[in-house]
Parts: structure tokens; sequence; C-alpha cells
């Protein structure tokens, strides 16, 4: 956990440094709109972007391995109490046999 903590406190400070950094405005063209922004602010918003897409592109997998997930766990329920019946039955059955 601390590990993780370092790395994003590392990162921060890194993505500051280059806010701080570059300054300049760049103009960014698309379709009939044109406008200024600072490079920096351009470089995070791009990259917020991506990282929303790409979590929004998981999701249907996320969903699915849940389902599953849950599927399996109500089947292990049923197998531990299918187990836990044979368990109390199994003594009974062999008495059955040995006094046969």
């Amino acid at each position: 956990m601390s590990t993780v903590i370092i790395v994003l406190l590392v990162g921060i400070i890194l993505a500051l440094l280059f806010s701080f950094q570059n300054q300049s405005l760049v103009t960014i063209y698309f379709l009939n709109w044109s406008f200024e922004e600072k490079i920096s602010t351009v470089l995070f918003l791009t990259f917020a972007a991506g990282v929303i897409l790409a979590f929004i592109s998981t999701l249907p997998t996320i969903i699915k391995d849940k389902r599953t997930i849950s599927k399996l766990n109500k089947r292990i329920k049923e197998l531990e109490k299918n187990i836990s019946l044979n368990k109390e039955t199994l003594p009974e059955q062999d008495n059955r046999v040995n006094n046969k």
C-alpha cells in the first residue's frame, strides 16, 4: 500500500514539474473550432480522456466476470451443502452395509 502511495506522489510531482515548465500556449483545431490552451492542460485532458475510454471499454468484461463469479459462488454453496448432507448420511449408510 505504501509503495502505491509513493509512486502516486512521485507521479504527481513529475506532472506538476512538467506543468510548471511547459506554460506555452498551443492552438487546438477541431472541425470548425479553434482555441488556445496551455500544452500541459491539453496533455492532461487527453490523458484523462484516454483513461476514461479505457475504463469504459473494459466495463463489459468486468460485468461479465462479476456475473460468472456470482454464479460460481452459488454453485460452491450448493456443492458444500451437498457435501454436508452426504457426511450426515454416510454413517447411516455405513451401518447398513456393515449390518448385512
